[in-house]
């Protein structure tokens, strides 16, 4: 840990910390020491707590990466991340959203997918900045109508959840999402099944060359 921080220090200037797939249980201490950090990233560990006081140091951070954790809340003092532009808390266990998560002015991209959410705030509408909402396999049955307030909201993913309301607009752009999803799938498959079938072409290709090789040696 002590390496870490050294390194972000000396090879990033303090504002770039990557202790994804580490397996930490705790936030360690040493990374509230960099005042300066803007993208911190904590994905893939056994975290079950985001330490308040990290979020008292870490004024200027931007990206904050806490996915595929153990959490089950987020602290209060959330909201002291101010200047936070992107937060990403999928496949963990949170079921409640504090109040104080929605008063992050510069949030523009918010994934809460695959939690054990059963509804989300219509406080989520005071997020005025939010260009991206990500929820996919939730709880969720009925999407706040505030949600449709949103101006810049352009990304909104709500697979896997028994949706029964949600405002229109707010469920058009999930469609457009999907829709743009299937089409990144179907040109996967195809590029896919392009090197396949290059891969089979010039595997032949190199056998009927060994078999007509191995012809003229016999006729010789």
């Amino acid at each position: 840990m002590v390496n870490a921080v050294a390194e972000c220090r000396a090879k990033f200037g303090g504002i770039r910390l990557n202790l994804g797939s580490t397996g930490l249980a705790f936030v360690p201490f040493q990374v509230k020491s960099l005042t300066n950090l803007k993208i911190l990233n904590l994905r893939n560990n056994s975290l079950s707590m985001v330490p308040s006081d990290i979020c008292a140091a870490l004024n200027d951070l931007e990206e904050l990466n806490l996915a595929q954790n153990e959490l089950t809340y987020l602290p209060e003092n959330i909201s002291a991340l101010s200047n936070l532009r992107s937060l990403k808390l999928a496949r963990n266990k949170i079921s409640i959203l504090p109040s104080t998560l929605f008063s992050l002015p510069a949030l523009q991209e918010l994934d809460l997918s695959s939690n054990l959410l059963a509804e989300l705030p219509g406080q989520v509408g005071d997020l005025s900045a939010l260009k991206t909402l990500l929820l996919k396999d939730n709880h969720i049955r009925r999407m706040p109508a505030r949600v449709g307030d949103l101006k810049f909201l352009t990304r909104v993913d709500l697979t896997n959840n028994p949706i029964e309301f949600c405002p229109p607009s707010v469920l058009i752009l999930h469609q457009k999402n999907e829709l743009l999803l299937q089409k990144d799938k179907r040109r996967g498959l195809i590029r896919r099944s392009h090197v396949l079938k290059k891969t089979m072409d010039e595997q032949l290709e190199n056998i009927l060359l060994a078999e007509g090789e191995a012809k003229k040696r016999l006729e010789e």
